[in-house]
């Protein structure tokens, strides 16, 4: 293992021809700003040629790669995991994702002496009728479909939104004959006023006039509620956004159907084996395996003992078997993978982590951190990270700087840059006058409600362990709460194959019409999107085409014709201030604010807001697909400057970047709080905590979320 891994002339995505050696059986940490190159280093270049070199020797499918070296060597097989989650798939769970369905479904097959079939989840005859082996089932959410804060005449329904005034008229109608008044809120009804609206029929029917495209229309029928199955309009039906998940009332979130409950082990059906949590789990399975003296159990029970101790060890006590992946956070399926690598019998890998530590509280951080240090003593362990805590460990220490994008992919001076990262800022924060009170009753998941403070027009920090349930308060519940809501994700931002930072910051649109005015022809001509005729032939306005034999093996190569812009050729005469298209493409913001300037002061104007959130480096014309999780959020921050929400929620804002980032992103929440938006962040940036005014961990208590 003393052997080094030397990857020499790299040139993934913007990476400058810089050469690298790992160290083996040990930590490689890569540090740098968002969008310096670290991502490309790591995965798209180290991983890649791990992940290659190995397939490349029995698989029939093996991708091509896209990292540009001229030399490598001592070269090991690679697992790259990364904090991303895309599984959409709701039947797909921890026990049938990790393979540790088939090893429980054998113990109950041998210790009961009951057919193995029986206990395969992906049979329909073992599947509960009323879920079909989902666990739980859709139903309409009253918190999502009413907004409790405007008065029945005016039609609270959300989903009644297309033809307003007719459902308003009707509702009144209704009220008026129901003796309840229309002049009152959904939060001041009654339970049964609240049921006669929702479940009622008229006795009667009512003639209402309305507008509709641009005439007026007349419409005859009784009152039905909404949840009842008698549309009052043809055709209508209740978007799917407007139902929740709720646990399945036959199963439970067991999955199975009710004929294999007289098989039990420790007195558990499978069912109720499959959703005990981790940390309950555990007691039972080192009972089974005590009084176990059947030799074919043996592995099974070892390889599940040690999964469960593992991910308990990880601080993931709270999941269970039956949990479905596409319901986990990515940090959380990134420890559950880290499991999975703990417990290989494989052994010299190289592994390669996407920050580790982030998303987790003190506790949470001391024991991933010990873990994977004791992974890098069987493995070669490579982590991209912003935190100093791996450098005392690290072997090697990669920095990429100085900047982002174009300014970026240079190797750097590791020292210099961690000691940069402890440079502090001046900053005053405003303490909140008034408190918000939220506190609401409504189940979701494995949650009753919520009931906390958040100080108004004020900058709030909310933080607590993994799964506590941080996302589902700004993702589930403040919906529900407030009106004037805005919900900020860490999901990547995407578009169309002519996506790119032009059409994400709203400036194609104006840069066309400015084109079109100015040589008098229309919009299209001078636009790259698909089925424009300022598309390049070639691409279709992609600026890049794609050769594939299947969905998981393309290769992808810069259109020559239009150069990577997605523009016609013929674009490239068409000047404006001795610039074409073709040259804005290819500026970075901080280039187009100048140029701008003298074109358009409302182009400019966005772009001087991207540059002071540190975007600057982007090209104009950089698709979607190529930017960093940093990036991304920062990006969909610069949507707010526009948005009429007066409550902003905002899911780890500060993950993958570097101080300054973090001071450039602070500033601009600042900015938005300035302007009378109340500010609520999840994250666990110990650096960033001395921004915020108000600070609250959030807790569970008898199913509530409190702080």
């Amino acid at each position: 293992m003393s052997e080094k891994i030397e990857i020499l002339g790299i040139e993934t995505n913007n990476l400058k021809n810089i050469d690298v050696s790992l160290e083996k059986g040990g930590i490689n940490l890569i540090v740098g700003p968002s969008g310096s190159g670290k991502s490309s280093l790591a995965y798209d270049t180290i991983a890649q040629i791990g992940q290659y070199e190995f397939m490349s020797m029995f698989a029939d499918n093996c991708v091509e790669p896209n990292y540009r070296v001229k030399s490598y060597s001592n070269m090991i097989a690679a697992v790259p995991i990364k904090q991303t989650n895309y599984n959409s798939n709701m039947r797909s769970t921890i026990g049938t994702y990790f393979g540790l369905n088939k090893a429980i479904a054998l113990l109950y097959s041998v210790i009961t002496g009951a057919d193995r079939e029986l206990f395969i989840l992906n049979k329909e005859e073992n599947l509960c009728p009323e879920c079909h082996g989902l666990g739980n089932v859709k139903q309409l959410d009253l918190n999502k479909m009413v907004d409790f804060n405007i008065p029945l005449y005016k039609n609270p329904f959300r989903c009644w939104d297309r033809y307003k005034e007719f459902y308003a008229q009707i509702i009144e109608k209704f009220c008026a004959a129901s003796k309840i008044d229309s002049r009152k809120t959904f939060r001041e009804l009654n339970d049964k006023e609240i049921h006669t609206l929702l479940y009622g029929e008229s006795s009667e029917k009512y003639s209402v006039k309305y507008k509709k495209v641009n005439r007026l229309a007349s419409r005859t029928t009784k009152y039905y509620g909404v949840c009842t199955d008698h549309p009052m309009m043809p055709e209508f039906s209740v978007s799917k956004k407007y139902y929740s998940d709720i646990e399945c009332p036959a199963c439970h979130g067991k999955r199975y159907s009710s004929l294999n409950e007289e098989y039990k082990l420790n007195g558990l059906t499978i069912g109720q084996f499959m959703t005990t949590p981790f940390s309950d789990l555990i007691e039972v399975i080192k009972s089974i395996d005590k009084k176990n003296k059947d030799e074919r159990l043996k592995f099974s029970i070892a390889g599940l003992m040690s999964f469960v101790n593992m991910a308990i060890e990880n601080n993931l006590g709270h999941l269970y078997l039956n949990r479905s992946i596409p319901t986990l956070s990515g940090g959380e399926l990134q420890r559950l993978r880290l499991v999975q690598v703990f417990n290989t019998q494989l052994s010299n890998l190289l592994i390669v982590l996407d920050e580790p530590l982030a998303g987790l509280s003190g506790e949470e951080r001391k024991a991933i951190y010990n873990n994977v240090v004791r992974l890098s003593k069987q493995h070669t362990v490579v982590i991209v990270d912003h935190s100093d805590i791996f450098v005392s460990k690290a072997k090697k220490v990669i920095a990429l700087g100085e900047k982002g994008g174009i300014y970026g992919g240079n190797l750097i001076d590791a020292n210099a840059y961690i000691a940069k990262q402890k440079k502090t800022y001046s900053f005053d924060v405003v303490s909140p006058k008034k408190q918000i009170s939220v506190e609401k009753s409504s189940k979701i998941y494995n949650y009753q409600g919520v009931k906390l403070s958040i100080g108004e027009n004020a900058m709030n920090l909310v933080y607590g362990k993994s799964g506590i349930g941080k996302s589902t308060l700004l993702r589930e519940y403040f919906p529900q709460i407030f009106e004037k809501y805005s919900y900020i994700n860490q999901k990547p931002l995407f578009g169309n194959k002519s996506s790119s930072v032009a059409t994400l910051l709203d400036i194609l649109g104006k840069t066309t019409e400015i084109y079109a005015k100015k040589f008098k022809k229309d919009k299209t001509f001078f636009s790259n999107q698909k089925g424009c005729e300022g598309a390049c032939p070639s691409c279709g306005g992609a600026g890049y085409l794609e050769y594939t034999s299947d969905a998981d093996n393309k290769i992808i190569i810069e259109c020559k014709d239009c150069h990577g812009t997605g523009f016609h050729p013929q674009l490239a005469k068409y000047r404006i201030n001795e610039k074409s298209l073709f040259d804005i493409w290819n500026m970075t913001i901080d280039e187009a604010v100048d140029y701008y300037d003298g074109v358009d002061k409302t182009i400019s104007t966005k772009l001087r807001n991207a540059s002071s959130l540190l975007l600057g480096h982007l090209k104009i014309g950089q698709p979607t697909s190529s930017l960093s999780g940093g990036e991304n959020i920062r990006i969909k921050l610069l949507k707010e400057l526009k948005s009429k929400a007066d409550i902003v929620g905002i899911d780890e804002p500060f993950k993958g970047l570097g101080a300054d980032e973090i001071f450039a992103v602070t500033q601009f929440l600042e900015k938005l709080r300035s302007e009378g938006k109340t500010i609520i962040v999840i994250d666990h940036t110990e650096s960033a905590f001395k921004y915020f005014a108000q600070k609250m961990e959030l807790q569970v208590k008898n199913g509530i979320l409190c702080s």
